[in-house]
C-alpha cells in the first residue's frame, strides 16, 4: 500500500509540474510576437494572462501598461484604454508609468471622448500628484484650454501682402 501512495504522489507532482503556467517572459514573448504580426487582440490576451498569473512581477506592470497603449494607439478603443490605465493605477499606484497613465487618461477624455468633466478631474489629479513632472506644463496647458478647438489656440497672423505679377516683373525701359 505504501508503494501505491508513493506512486500517486509522484504522479501528481509530475502532472502538476507539466501543467505549470508559462513564465512572465514566455507570455511577454508571445505578446510581442502577436504585436509584430499586428494581431493586437492576441497580444492583449497574452498580456492579460501574464497579469493574472504573475501580478506581482515587473513584467505584469509592463504588460498592463502595454494593454492600455494597444487599446489607445492601435485599436482606437479609448474607453477600454482608460479603464486599463485605471486598472494599472489600482494595481501599481506607485508604478513607473503611474504619472503617464493619469496624463494619458486625461488626454483621452479630453481629445478623443470630449468628456471635459473627467478630463479636468484627471489633469488636476496629475498636477496634484506630479507637479514637477516633465508633462506638468502640458497638463496645465490642456487644463487651461479645455473645450477649445485647436484653431482657437493658433496665433492669428495678419494677412501677408500679396505680390502681383505686374508688380514683380521688371519695367520695360523702351524709349520713345
Amino acid at each position: 500500500m505504501k508503494g501505491v501512495t508513493s506512486l500517486t504522489i509522484m504522479a501528481v507532482l509530475t502532472l502538476s509540474a507539466g501543467c505549470s503556467k508559462p513564465s512572465p517572459e514566455e507570455y511577454a514573448a508571445r505578446a510581442t510576437a502577436a504585436i509584430n504580426e499586428r494581431t493586437f487582440n492576441v497580444a492583449i490576451e497574452e498580456y492579460e494572462k501574464l497579469v493574472a498569473d504573475h501580478p506581482h512581477t515587473p513584467q505584469a506592470e509592463e504588460a498592463l501598461y502595454a494593454i492600455a497603449k494597444i487599446y489607445s494607439d492601435e485599436l482606437k478603443k479609448f474607453p477600454q484604454a482608460i479603464a486599463t490605465y485605471n486598472r494599472y493605477l489600482d494595481l501599481y499606484p506607485q508604478g513607473k508609468y503611474a504619472p503617464i497613465a493619469i496624463f494619458l487618461s486625461a488626454y483621452l477624455y479630453h481629445n478623443e471622448l470630449n468628456d471635459l468633466t473627467n478630463a479636468k478631474i484627471m489633469y488636476e489629479r496629475f498636477l496634484a500628484s506630479y507637479p514637477q513632472h516633465e508633462m506638468a506644463p502640458s497638463a496645465e496647458f490642456e487644463l487651461k484650454n479645455l473645450g477649445r478647438k485647436p484653431e482657437e489656440l493658433l496665433p492669428v497672423h495678419p494677412a501677408e501682402p500679396t505680390v502681383t505679377a505686374q508688380a514683380s516683373s521688371p519695367k520695360s525701359s523702351k524709349k520713345k
